[in-house]
């Protein structure tokens, strides 16, 4: 729940279409692995599309929110 937050409320998308997915599979990850690497935050959401950010600021979100678990 922190860590969603955390993603939620980063400004990480302008159109919130990748949302849903970006918070499932955020969690999904989290859950599973509480301190990820970049590379294993990479590969949990590569079925994500997103043409907003280039993933740069969903990464750095994700990153930041395994930080407060």
């Amino acid at each position: 729940p922190l860590a969603i937050s955390r993603l939620d409320s980063a400004t990480v998308s302008t159109t919130c279409f990748c949302t849903p997915g970006m918070l499932i599979s955020s969690y999904a990850l989290l859950k599973k692995n509480p301190k990820p690497t970049t590379d294993e935050v990479k590969k949990a959401i590569e079925g994500n599309l997103c043409r907003c950010t280039g993933y740069v600021a969903i990464i750095k979100a994700i990153l930041h929110a395994s930080e407060m678990i």
